[in-house]
């Protein structure tokens, strides 16, 4: 087993593009909506207009592919499945 998931080159661009989209963007969304310039609806407004949930939803399966390849499918459920709780990573609950 290799130390490293590999993702076809195609894929990995279009992920950091995504992944940097939302970064900027809801790094000035949430600025705005903290400064009182604009109300939280900004934010669904761009989630919605973006399709960040099916996009995220794509880069998911192309992590677990290429993970599963590594790991198995079952190490995959488990890692996805440690993500249930919603808490910060490196948080314990309470």
């Amino acid at each position: 087993m290799s130390e490293y998931a590999k993702i076809p080159l195609l894929q990995a661009e279009d992920a950091l593009q995504d992944l940097n989209e939302y970064v900027v963007c809801l790094d000035r969304i949430l600025s705005r909506i903290g400064a009182g310039e604009a109300g939280a609806d900004i934010l669904l407004d761009y989630v919605v207009d973006r399709n960040v949930l099916r996009r995220l939803a794509e880069l998911r399966t192309v992590l677990g592919d290429s993970l599963e390849e590594q790991v198995g499918e079952d190490r995959v459920d488990e890692i996805a499945e440690g993500s249930y709780q919603c808490a910060p990573r490196g948080s314990r609950p309470a």
